[in-house]
């Protein structure tokens, strides 16, 4: 859990401080998951996701339906080394 609430409070410092926004993301299933955000938000998460790890960080994106109007915001943390 030390793991996930370091990168969880990095991850909200850094957009806070780029962005300016508040953001609530969680793990799950070893990734990192956030909705309501937008790409350059979900660059900086990935950015500050590979500058903790050290590993390669994959972002995709499911978008927004007419169920769910919003786009949800994966971050896969490989072991591929950077």
């Amino acid at each position: 859990m030390a793991f996930e609430k370091t990168v969880l409070d990095k991850i909200k410092f850094e957009v806070a401080v780029a962005h300016n926004d508040q953001i609530d993301p969680w793990f799950e299933n070893g990734s990192v998951w956030c909705d309501y955000i937008n790409k350059d938000v979900a660059n900086t998460i990935k950015n500050a996701i590979e500058d903790y790890t050290h590993t390669e960080v994959i972002p995709n994106v499911l978008e927004a339906t007419t169920t769910e109007p919003w786009d949800q915001w994966v971050f896969d943390i490989t072991d591929n080394q950077i």
